[in-house]
């Protein structure tokens, strides 16, 4: 891995270089930076246990790789650094991968996807959960591909902030388009994927998991900012008061970001 990506994902903040175990028993509130680097670091840390008792190369698969993890190519290029074989997966045609990024990728949705039966030690995704419409096929394709242990890791929007309840209520009423056009005025970002949000509280989480052969479920929550950039104008105060309360009332659940991973049955 080159200088450039270590600094990328040195840790900054005490929880940034948790285990996924230790990040799921603590409170990480404002203890992380960015989840991307949080996330790579996970996704780091699993490839080395995986290789430290495997006999073979460890085949990593990134599902939904768009442009990189939150639009970050270098976070992806330092988990393929880790990775013995780093394969991807991207629904947008329009979307394609730097050349060389990966060894084997396809334009294709989890559920469609030609990948092999028992063939991936570890999967990941970075705020996809939310956009998918069948969670059922979708975690029934992800555990058809890892080999038995395998482990799927994840980041979603938690289905039990405050921001993931407005934005699911305003889904629910046909209204979420147009209110993300309002509070995002003058961003250059004009496309986003239509969200779901059927697969990103513990509970769903569990029983789809369990449905699929995914029995072992572990879930963590962390926020750093929070969703300050749609929090504009008077819901600036909001977002302040929202703060101050996660300071004193210490919720684990009620964090931004969902990580969860999974575990096939052996």
């Amino acid at each position: 891995m080159t200088p450039e990506l270590e600094e990328l994902i040195r840790p900054r903040r005490p929880h940034d270089d948790l285990s996924f175990d230790e990040l799921e028993r603590r409170y990480n509130f404002l203890q992380t930076t960015d989840r991307r680097r949080v996330f790579a670091r996970l996704v780091i840390k699993e490839i080395e246990r995986v290789r430290g008792g495997a006999s073979g190369a460890v085949r990593v698969l990134d599902i939904g790789c768009g442009r990189g993890i939150g639009r970050e190519l270098g976070y992806t290029e330092a988990m393929g650094a880790h990775a013995d074989e780093f394969w991807g997966l991207e629904p947008d045609d329009e979307v394609t991968p730097r050349e060389g990024l990966f060894d084997n990728f396809q334009h294709a949705l989890m559920e469609t996807a030609d990948l092999p039966e028992n063939s991936i030690d570890i999967a990941y995704s970075f705020m996809v959960m939310e956009h998918v419409a069948d969670p059922d096929a979708f975690l029934r394709a992800a555990a058809r591909c890892l080999k038995p242990g395998g482990v799927y890791l994840f980041m979603t929007p938690n289905a039990g902030h405050y921001f993931t309840i407005t934005a699911s209520t305003l889904h629910t009423l046909k209204i979420d388009e147009l209110a993300l056009h309002l509070l995002k005025r003058g961003s250059e970002e004009s496309y986003h994927y239509p969200v779901q949000y059927k697969c990103n509280s513990a509970k769903k989480l569990r029983a789809q998991g369990a449905r699929a052969g995914l029995s072992e479920v572990g879930v963590a929550y962390l926020e750093a900012e929070g969703p300050h950039g749609y929090m504009r104008g008077p819901l600036k105060l909001a977002y302040h008061a929202l703060r101050a309360k996660r300071r004193i009332f210490k919720h684990k659940g009620a964090l931004l970001t969902l990580t969860g991973r999974m575990v096939k049955d052996a």
